[in-house]
């Protein structure tokens, strides 16, 4: 047998080293979106985390401030039961500190002060047997989305005092924001199988009470 000719040798290292580059290549093209979905569903866990923290505050800070009113209401009515217009206020007082708290969270629309936002369904109730507004909600101009389950008419609270012996009056709110996620989970589950319940937004539900301080 004859030698080969040195050049062809030479061809074939080319050859190979021309393969191997375009395999990597094609492997890298075939992992990329897969790691971009991975780093997007470990922003979305973040922003979930961030976004469940965030509404539990909004709703905590609108109890309190509607208790701190609903004290200013009495202290003006002579220590008297709060009217209709009393309640009003006190709610007025809690669905507008849950829209200037929750201006920050995207998708919220914001259209000032006095005025109802859009994006985050708020009910408000003041355990005190007397509220006849626990039945309202509020920043629901686009409807409240069935999955907020316990801002369902059924399931409003009503203004009794539970508890045992002894019992407190205490302010009661509860929101619901429909968290978006990043990747598009609508076009994924469009395929069917398990995931087909995915809908890409997963509402987020917070309720806070805050008591009525008895002096």
């Amino acid at each position: 047998m004859g030698e080969r000719p040195l050049g062809a040798a030479s061809d074939d290292r080319s050859l190979l080293s021309r393969t191997g580059r375009g395999q990597a290549l094609v492997e890298f093209t075939l992992v990329i979106p897969i790691l971009l979905v991975l780093l997007l569903t470990i922003g979305d866990f973040g922003r979930f985390f961030a976004a469940g923290i965030s509404v539990e505050s909004i709703a905590r800070t609108a109890a309190e401030y509607a208790a701190r009113e609903y004290l200013r209401e009495e202290a003006a009515a002579g220590g008297t039961p709060l009217d209709a217009a009393g309640y009003d206020r006190v709610h007025a007082y809690a669905w507008e500190a849950v829209c200037e708290e929750a201006a920050r969270l995207p998708g919220i629309q914001h259209f000032g002060p006095g005025t109802e936002c859009q994006g985050i369904p708020t009910v408000v109730c003041v355990h005190d047997l007397g509220d006849p507004n626990c039945a309202n909600s509020y920043n629901d101009a686009a409807g409240i989305p069935p999955e907020c389950t316990s801002l369902s008419p059924g399931a409003r609270p009503t203004s009794a005092i539970g508890g045992g012996s002894e019992t407190s009056r205490f302010v009661e709110v509860r929101v619901c924001y429909p968290f978006r996620t990043l990747i598009p989970i609508d076009g994924i589950s469009s395929v069917g199988g398990p995931l087909a319940p995915l809908t890409g937004t997963f509402h987020i539900e917070r309720g806070r009470s805050f008591t009525v301080v008895d002096y």
